[in-house]
């Protein structure tokens, strides 16, 4: 059998990683599909697997009571990169696979089947095989059935991706990217508890852009929409991994800093965004208001917390910037 290495490795790899699925925890949709197809070819062993740049996985087992094998040992990685089903009714005498651990060791494989799953991109991401200790004949038909049942893995993950993708467009902020409100808000419950265990205060943010009506009603809601792009792009390009940024509504947006210097950050970013859009003349420029929740004060609610910041911001309407702390 010769091996045929995808030359979309790349490509195929993204889509793999993309699936988000590498060293999740077992699943029932995955296991009740291996479990069907090791029962229906009466397969001791079995896996549904990925194959990573180094290793393959496996998303689901029967069997096998290890998760992964380096690539080098994976007859899955040889299935990646051939049409159709795979079978192998001797690994022991097979040069491609005679070396590899499995053969040699422990489950000592000799009959091996394998279907590749393919993506709705077209790229074999992995497999789902059925696997014997004992040399068998595998018919036409067996092959057929396999292919069906790499279908339904396919079908799984293609599911998986857009239940996946439908989420994060219902947490998006379709003009700017950043989080909307209901994924800023759950951020800052999130981080609230996660600071009252870590002993560390939360900052939030609110900016608002000054003039941004008269923008849209001179300039048209092209120019308006650029601006909010804009303006979206340099607070995200302001910020450190764990900080978030959101958009509230039309013309305000949302920070969120944590951690023990959570509150510098938060000016420091302040600031910037105050450089990057000045209030003068003819041009938009913003205010902002920032509200810390110190490690000893009870934790507001994410809408009162918002609130607060709010007030901060009208503070801040003469000067840029507002900073309001909770106390007892």
């Amino acid at each position: 059998m010769a091996v045929a290495l995808d030359p979309r490795e790349e490509e195929r790899l993204a889509d793999l990683h993309d699936l988000r699925l590498l060293d999740t925890p077992r699943e029932p949709p995955f296991d009740r599909i291996m479990g069907l197809a090791a029962q229906h070819f009466s397969a001791p062993y079995g896996s549904i697997t990925l194959v990573d740049r180094d290793r393959q996985w496996f998303k689901a087992t029967v069997g096998f009571r290890h998760s992964e094998d380096p690539r080098q040992d994976s007859i899955c990685a040889l299935v990646i990169g051939q049409p159709g089903v795979t079978v192998i009714e001797d690994a022991a005498r097979l040069d491609a696979t005679a070396h590899m651990r499995g053969v040699t060791h422990e489950p000592h494989i000799r009959f091996y089947a394998g279907a590749p799953v393919v993506t709705e991109t077209g790229h074999a991401v992995g497999t789902i095989c059925v696997i014997d200790q004992e040399p068998r004949p595998f018919t036409a038909a067996d092959r057929t059935t396999l292919s069906n049942f790499a279908e339904l893995v396919a079908s799984e993950l293609h599911l998986r991706r857009l239940t996946r993708r439908l989420y994060d467009q219902a947490l998006r902020d379709d003009l700017t990217g950043l989080a909307n409100r209901r994924a800023f808000m759950r951020a800052v419950f999130l981080a609230q508890q996660e600071a009252a265990v870590t002993q560390t205060p939360v900052v939030v943010g609110l900016l608002d852009l000054h003039q941004f009506g008269a923008l849209n009603a001179t300039h048209g809601p092209a120019a308006g929409d650029a601006l909010l792009r804009r303006v979206g792009q340099t607070a995200q390009g302001l910020l450190r991994s764990g900080e978030q940024a959101g958009r509230l509504k039309a013309d305000q947006f949302t920070l969120l800093f944590t951690g023990p210097d959570a509150l510098v950050r938060a000016q420091q970013v302040s600031a910037e965004l105050l450089v990057a859009f000045p209030d003068r003349p003819g041009s938009v420029g913003l205010s902002l208001g920032l509200v810390e929740v110190p490690p000893h004060v009870e934790r507001p609610d994410p809408d009162d917390l918002l609130s607060y910041a709010d007030q901060a911001m009208y503070i801040a309407k003469k000067g840029g910037l507002g900073v309001m702390r909770l106390s007892l």
